[in-house]
């Protein structure tokens, strides 16, 4: 729920997500209903699906309590 370090680990990992913004803005708003933390439920990627792991986009659902 640390949204500078989202941020920090996405440019020192080079990591990249297709909406790093909104991830930011969900957890604050999650914050402003009340949430201090957040859960991994599932985490997987398109190539779980089609078995092709050469190029994959993952997805993750998050909880927030």
């Amino acid at each position: 729920m640390d949204i500078p370090e989202l941020y920090s680990r996405i440019y020192r990992y080079d990591a990249t997500a297709c909406g790093y913004g909104p991830i930011a803005a969900a957890i604050t708003a999650a914050r402003a209903l009340g949430a201090t933390s957040g859960k991994l439920l599932r985490y997987a990627t398109s190539g779980d699906v089609t078995g092709d792991y050469s190029q994959v986009v993952g997805y993750g659902a998050i909880a927030f309590t």
